[in-house]
């Protein structure tokens, strides 16, 4: 098991190089998916559990699926 601040700061490093929005995308959910394999890959080669990504993130399909709504929400034009 690793210490929480090293799962963390790998799951904000993660995000931050890795949740994007994607124009016109309509398949949410396999967007989230692909995403959460992608993590859970890059998690393990860095010796990082399953187990560890939940005791941070909770329930991987929902962290995801909310990080990638604010990528969206923040990729959205300023109305003015």
């Amino acid at each position: 098991m690793k210490p929480k601040t090293d799962v963390r700061n790998f799951v904000n490093d993660w995000v931050a190089q890795n949740v994007r929005s994607v124009k016109g995308l309509s398949n949410v959910p396999g967007e989230v998916n692909r995403l959460a394999a992608s993590m859970t890959g890059d998690a393990r080669v860095h010796g990082i559990s399953g187990g560890d990504l939940h005791g941070i993130v909770g329930d991987i399909d929902d962290y995801l699926t909310e990080q990638y709504e604010q990528a969206c929400a923040d990729a959205a034009p300023v109305p003015v």
